[in-house]
Order: structure tokens, then C-alpha cells, then sequence
């Protein structure tokens, strides 16, 4: 059987990506979400969420944008001078290699997001992290000895195969090949501790090399091929407004282009051709 998860990350960042993703969710195949505990739409989305049960609500943890839910001085290692998270994953990578990643201060501010999100209501089917920050062994180590004692028995693995991209295509499509490549290899490092700690992930995963670059012609190829076992695909719909011009997301117009191919018609009659089952992390 063909499974497929269809998450959008970012839940959280803005009110318009809120509205785009439970648009994918009502409208097109979007099964699954993940929640950014610390950004400004929080609020909006638990109420979203809550109003729509059938939409699986992970955990998006973000310890590469914005501001920490715990408090600062617990989780020095993982901030700037300002007291903001250090903005992407490669400055995280570089503070893990000069060994002056906290583990303990992962996991505060790890139980920091889970907590926040719990007490507002709901139930998280998963985790996964912002910018796959978990991608990092630490980091996928406190994830994966931690999540279940709340109950969370799932996580993202990105383990994008690597796939020929044509010689045509753009040097940033190719960029980002390469980070998915890069990402497997990180992944790899950890698979043998999410067996030991009964952590599920998918079997599959998609999405690290076309972000951004979603055509029509892609995503009906993928569900075409979409090999036997359960499958997850990233998306990150949304609509480009002020907010979102003012988060520091580089997508804009591309999550306005990711919620157009999630609800277009043809690609929502593919999945009952090809056979594909739509679910969420909860049925993983």
C-alpha cells in the first residue's frame, strides 16, 4: 500500500500561513501540520487546529529563529548576544562542532515547546524541527529520548534519496540537492538511536530539494511514483503578505505557488488514481 503524509510546516509563523494551510488541509491533500511554538501566530493557529480535528498537529521546534520559550538564561548555548536564536542551522552546526552545544539546554527548551503546546489544547502526532535542525545527531538524540514521555511516539527522518536533477536545472535547485544529500548522511548518524528509543518515522521522505520550485509536473510524477510504505512529503503553503515579508522566511511567492498545487483538482484526483491513501503521523 502507498501511504502519504502531507505535512506544511511553519504553522504558527503568520495568520496567512495559518489560512493557507488549513485551505490545503479543507480543500486540497494536506493531512498533517507542524506548529511553531514561539512565533506570532501561535494563538491562531491552536484555534484553527482545534476547530479542525481531522488535521494532525505535530511539532515544528524551532531553535533557529526568533526567541526561546524558556527562559534565556537557561538556554544560553543555543542564543546570541540579543538573546535570539542564532537563524539558521549551519550556525547551529558550527556551535555543535566548536563543542559548545548544550544538550540539557536542548531538552529545556524542547519540553518548553511541547509543554506550551499541550496546555493550549491539543494533541501533537509528531516532531520535527525548523530549518531540520534535528537533522544534527544532539539534537535528534534529546528529541528521541524525550518525546515519549509525553506520549509522542513519531518524527520526521529527512532522508531525501538523492535524485539527478538534470543538467538544466537552476545552480540553487542543485544547491539544494546537495543539502538534501547532506541532510541524509546527518540522518544516517542517528537512525540506529530512533530504532533503540521505538521512535516511528516515515519511509520515505520528500520535499528538501524542490523547495521553493514545486511545478505541477513534479508533484503529479512523485505521486505517480510514490514507492510501497508510508511516505512523507514537506510542504510550506502560505500567502506572501506584510507578515510573512517581515518573518525572515526566503519563501514567499512559492508558498502561495505550494497551496495552488495542494488543492489543484488534478493533483487531488491523482492520489485516488494512483492509489495513494492520504494520512497523518497519528496512523504512521
Amino acid at each position: 500500500m502507498k501511504c502519504l503524509i502531507v505535512n506544511a510546516d511553519d504553522f504558527g509563523m503568520t495568520a496567512g500561513v495559518n489560512r493557507a494551510v488549513i485551505e490545503a488541509h479543507t480543500r486540497g491533500i494536506l493531512t498533517s501540520t507542524t506548529l511553531m511554538a514561539n512565533m506570532p501566530a501561535f494563538e491562531d493557529a491552536v484555534r484553527l487546529a482545534i476547530d479542525h480535528p481531522t488535521l494532525g498537529v505535530g511539532l515544528h521546534f524551532n531553535i533557529t529563529q526568533g526567541i526561546p520559550v524558556a527562559a534565556a538564561p537557561q538556554v544560553r548555548s543555543l542564543l546570541n548576544e540579543r538573546g535570539e536564536f542564532l537563524g539558521t542551522s549551519t550556525q547551529l552546526l558550527r556551535r555543535w562542532m566548536a563543542g559548545r552545544l548544550n544538550s540539557l539546554e536542548i531538552e529545556i527548551e524542547l519540553r518548553a515547546q511541547i509543554e506550551k503546546v499541550l496546555e493550549a489544547g491539543l494533541r501533537l502526532t509528531h516532531v520535527d524541527s525548523h530549518k531540520h535542525a534535528h537533522a544534527l545527531p544532539p539534537i535528534c538524540q534529546v528529541m528521541a529520548n524525550i518525546i515519549g514521555d509525553y506520549d509522542i511516539q513519531a518524527m520526521r527522518s529527512p532522508r531525501e534519496h538523492w535524485r539527478f536533477v538534470g543538467l538544466k536545472a537552476s545552480a540553487k535547485l542543485m544547491a539544494q540537492n546537495m543539502t538534501a544529500v547532506a541532510l541524509a548522511q546527518l540522518c544516517r548518524r542517528s537512525e540506529s538511536n530512533l530504532r533503540r528509543s521505538g521512535v516511528k518515522t516515515a519511509n520515505a521522505f520528500f520535499g528538501v530539494t524542490q523547495t521553493g520550485f514545486w511545478t505541477k509536473s513534479w508533484l503529479l510524477g512523485l505521486l505517480r511514483s510514490l514507492p510501497d510504505g508510508m511516505s512523507e512529503l514537506m510542504s510550506h503553503p502560505g500567502y506572501e503578505d506584510t507578515d510573512l515579508r517581515q518573518s525572515h522566511t526566503r519563501l514567499l511567492g512559492a508558498r502561495q505557488n505550494e497551496l495552488s498545487l495542494l488543492t489543484d483538482s488534478d493533483v487531488v484526483q491523482a492520489v485516488v488514481k494512483f492509489n495513494v491513501k492520504l494520512i497523518n503521523f497519528a496512523q504512521l
